[in-house]
């Protein structure tokens, strides 16, 4: 009974030392015990206010922001250090609403609800935006920064856990991204890369041009967990990162927004993974359990897009478990395209009905800035493709050697461009000629122009990138 009421006496006279001092916030800021309150400003703006809480929260060393109210209308607020929880009670109760053109946009990135540094959390709210630049460029809502001030200080823990962020689309002016966590503007993006680790979980993101980006280094650790994205331009996107991401039990539309700019590269595909010449030697990506679903507004809707230019890295994919729902008007897009990657495993995935290919992986081309490498050390098994009626279900390119396409898969129609695979079971599987034909359905030229539009697009918002 002693620890108990010791406690008591402590949370007693830490909240009595903090009454004691001056919030220097307005009224709608109170302290209850341990926790932050804000109430909503009846004069519309309630930005002053939750930038005042944060301040406080980092001073005296509170971990709990709760905004009680309904409604919520805020420009940009920035904490360096926070450690705790900015909460609403709830994705249908609070809803925050970034105000149109209050965020500077034209020197960096903009952002809505900054961290830098620290380990913070946002919970259980609804975000909505629509154009808040002031002056172009781009911005998120939730960015995770390393110190602005100080660039070698580059850890932060981000958790996004029950939020809502919805967009306008294309009806916006400006370039939104959902959440982002990378280095802060002004540190340099090679040497200083943002560490530590983020969570997604559980939330809901539509109408973005970006859903999540992430470029974390030093092998931390992503975690992209039982969410919902539709109607984004591009849902998940990794640039130049060494981290452990792991994508599960997703449920991402992809090829569902048709008004993007064709040269964008927006609005095809689900899930981009890059690295250029900026690169860490070494990424993993695993996506699992996931439900990946083209709508089909393209005849290019893309699933997943892995690529490699510039400098050649280490980067482990597994691929399992998912479900790879396509489109009768696709036939120039695929689930899988991996360019100049080895080493991955696709197994336990379904693939039903039409894609131009379900999985393509071949060597790049160099004149294209692509490694050119030689591809080995993948494994296609225990898939099921009795449900695909794409024109090939496994495409080997150029540079292919060793690559293994297992058994009892629904005989997929496999072209191994170089004869060089191994082919356990094919479409007419007593007939191995299919398997080891030297022709290629389609060209490559779709998948790699898509992979550098998409890449220019994200190198755009990067702030020492024009």
């Amino acid at each position: 009974m002693r620890v108990p009421f010791l406690l008591f006496i402590y949370l007693t006279a830490i909240s009595e030392i903090a009454n004691a001092q001056d919030l220097s916030c307005s009224s709608a800021v109170t302290l209850d015990g341990g926790t932050l309150e804000v109430t909503s400003d009846n004069a519309g703006d309630d930005t002053e206010n939750l930038q005042c809480a944060l301040d406080f929260a980092i001073e005296a060393g509170f971990r709990d922001i709760f905004l009680t109210s309904k409604t919520y209308n805020v420009g940009a607020v920035s904490a360096r250090g926070f450690r705790g929880d900015l909460r609403g009670r709830s994705k249908k109760n609070t809803v925050v609403s970034i105000q149109n053109g209050a965020l500077s946009c034209t020197e960096t990135m903009g952002a809505a609800i900054e961290f830098q540094v620290g380990n913070a959390s946002v919970r259980n709210m609804t975000i909505s935006v629509d154009s808040p630049c002031a002056d172009g460029n781009a911005a998120s809502v939730i960015a995770f920064h390393s110190n602005a001030a100080d660039c070698a200080d580059r850890t932060v823990f981000g958790n996004v856990d029950r939020v809502v962020i919805a967009g306008t689309g294309t009806q916006g002016s400006d370039t939104v991204v959902g959440i982002i966590a990378d280095v802060a503007p002004g540190c340099d993006s090679a040497n200083q890369r943002v560490l530590g680790t983020l969570k997604v979980n559980r939330s809901e993101l539509s109408d973005l041009e970006i859903g999540v980006q992430t470029s974390i280094g030093g092998g931390g650790q992503v975690d992209i967990n039982y969410n919902s994205l539709s109607t984004i331009g591009l849902p998940l996107s990794i640039l130049d990162a060494n981290q452990s991401t792991t994508i599960l039990a997703n449920k991402i539309n992809f090829n569902d927004v048709d008004s993007y700019g064709a040269s964008s590269g927006l609005g095809t595909t689900a899930i981009y993974v890059a690295s250029t010449a900026a690169s860490p030697n070494n990424n993993t990506t695993t996506i699992k359990n996931n439900t990946l679903t083209d709508v089909g507004l393209s005849a290019a809707g893309t699933a997943i897009l892995v690529g490699q230019v510039e400098k050649a890295i280490t980067h482990k994919m597994a691929v399992t478990g998912n479900t790879f729902q396509g489109s009768s008007a696709n036939t120039a897009g695929g689930g899988l395209v991996a360019i100049d990657t080895e080493d991955g495993v696709i197994s336990g995935n379904a693939f039903l009905s039409a894609a131009g290919t379900w999985i393509d992986i071949s060597s790049g081309d160099i004149s294209q800035g692509f490694i050119g490498r030689d591809i080995s050390g993948w494994a296609i098994v225990a898939n099921d493709f009795s449900g695909a009626t794409a024109n090939t279900d496994i495409s080997l390119g150029e540079g292919t050697s060793g690559v293994i396409v297992g058994r009892s898969q629904g005989f997929p129609k496999v072209d191994d461009v170089t004869g060089e695979n191994d082919i356990l079971e094919s479409y007419a599987a007593s007939n191995t000629a299919f398997a080891k034909r030297t022709r290629s359905v389609r060209s490559a030229a779709a998948p790699t122009e898509l992979f550098y539009q998409q890449l220019l697009t994200l190198m755009r918002l990067d702030p020492l990138n024009d």
